[in-house]
């Protein structure tokens, strides 16, 4: 007989064992070409300002870059390994080789090639073999690029293609083949640019035995119409010409980026299109607001926003995203603050203030006084404080506790500035006595803050 509930548990253990192998597999699977590169940016091995590409295939990753003019053949090596060991981290046990291309940057036809074995990795990494050791065995070979096709992919790839789609190029007889992903909101005019675009590059890197280039714009979308341009070399120099007539009365100047001299119209900026514009419109609706409101958001603050906004056509999303979120949060805080600073502004009832002597003398002037008080207002919170100081002091402690999230007035960061001017309102009018418990109280908050540093500075040191 079978033993249904058996069964089930060992079917059950088999698929969920099989679903680990899929995650496991698909943890380690091999990265895209743009992920290579991304990698490699984000380990900052090279300077920023070389750029690199990266082909991804089953027995090696390529990688392509400039050589650093003052680098020697052991800064060569050196880059070559780092570069290995991040792409290899990111596919533990996929990437058995990769092999940097260093290009001279006055020639892409000549190089200096390094390969790097996963072995190689692993042998530095658990010590059997000493950095020194390792580098003597890694070999820098000096060579120039005779195969055509793998010619012109490169310069194609260095050529920076817009929105990074890769090209693919074949070589057939005395022809270029080239393909790329079709960008579907581009005009037909636009299309035909690209095309003359890419082939002009191809065929100033290939070899003067190929006459045409033929550039195929793949749609991928329903419709699957691919679109065509054939150039031959010869009508390039025409074309040329004609382009640069018909630009003649196309002005070309050099002005300086929004923003770049400190001063930005936030009330009449237009956002660019491109990605997470909706949330680009919260961080413009926080600048407008704290700028109808007086309150100027920084330099940094500003320029942080204004670079948003320029690369949000061509960032990748999760890091746009991210640095829209951390924006956020520094405007959200400007925000809050200029809230409840004008907490203090609020004009206090004729009927509420004791009928005293102390309504009619000055506000004291007093440079740690929370704002700017408006004209009248002073007086008013002077006679409040000089009324019942403690009761004041609660008053506005529990206002401010509705802020916070543990509702905790004291833990406002506006909560000193209250208890100091308190205290400097006392000690003016000769009752230093009676500010002597919100001194102690000042203090006291003022130590917990700085344990609080303290213990974050240890913890980051960690």
């Amino acid at each position: 007989m079978i033993n249904v509930g058996k069964t089930k548990g060992i079917l059950a253990s088999s698929l969920a064992f099989s679903l680990l192998l899929l995650a496991q597999q698909a943890a380690f699977a091999l990265p895209s070409d743009i992920e290579a590169v991304d990698a490699l940016e984000k380990a900052k091995i090279l300077s920023p300002n070389i750029r690199m590409n990266a082909r991804v295939g089953q027995d090696e990753i390529e990688v392509a870059t400039y050589k650093n003019p003052k680098a020697n053949l052991s800064d060569c090596k050196i880059e070559a390994l780092l570069i290995a060991r991040t792409l290899m981290e990111l596919a533990p046990g996929e990437v058995p080789r990769v092999v940097v291309y260093f290009y001279n940057s006055s020639s892409l036809s000549t190089f200096k090639q390094v390969a790097v074995t996963a072995g190689d990795v692993k042998a530095f990494a658990s010590g059997s073999i000493s950095k020194d050791e390792l580098l003597k065995s890694l070999v820098v070979k000096e060579d120039s690029i005779l195969d055509p096709s793998k010619r012109v992919a490169s310069y194609l790839s260095e050529g920076q293609y817009a929105k990074r789609n890769k090209v693919n190029t074949v070589l057939r007889d005395d022809q270029i083949f080239i393909s790329t992903a079709l960008d579907s909101t581009l005009s037909e005019r636009l299309l035909k640019l690209e095309a003359l675009k890419l082939a002009d590059q191809a065929l100033e890197a290939a070899p003067v035995e190929y006459k045409l280039a033929q550039v195929t714009f793949v749609d991928h979308g329903q419709s699957k119409e691919n679109r065509v341009v054939s150039i031959s070399r010869s009508s390039l120099s025409l074309l040329g010409e004609a382009l640069n007539t018909a630009l003649q009365n196309v002005t070309l100047a050099a002005v300086k980026a929004q923003g770049s001299d400190g001063k930005v119209d936030i009330q009449g900026y237009e956002l660019k299109d491109g990605l997470r514009k909706e949330e680009r419109m919260g961080l413009l609706t926080i600048l407008r607001h704290l700028d109808k409101e007086g309150v100027n958001p920084g330099k940094a603050n500003i320029a942080e926003f204004l670079a948003i906004d320029d690369i949000a056509s061509t960032a990748i999303d999760a890091e746009l995203l991210d640095r829209i979120d951390k924006l956020r949060g520094l405007l959200a805080k400007l925000e809050e603050n200029m809230e409840s600073n004008k907490e203090f502004r609020t004009v206090v009832p004729a009927n509420s203030v004791p009928n005293n002597s102390a309504t009619k003398i000055g506000a004291p002037q007093i440079k740690n006084a929370p704002v700017a008080y408006e004209e009248g207002n002073a007086d008013n919170l002077k006679a409040r404080v000089l009324a019942n100081p403690s009761a004041h002091v609660a008053a506005m402690e529990a206002r401010l506790a509705q802020k916070t999230k543990s509702h905790v007035g004291e833990e406002h960061a506006n909560f000193p500035t209250i208890l100091q001017y308190v205290i400097d309102t006392l000690k003016s009018s000769g009752r230093a006595a009676e500010a002597a418990p919100f001194e102690e109280r000042l203090v006291k908050l003022q130590a917990k803050k700085q344990a609080k540093i303290e213990d974050k500075g240890k913890e980051t040191g960690k």
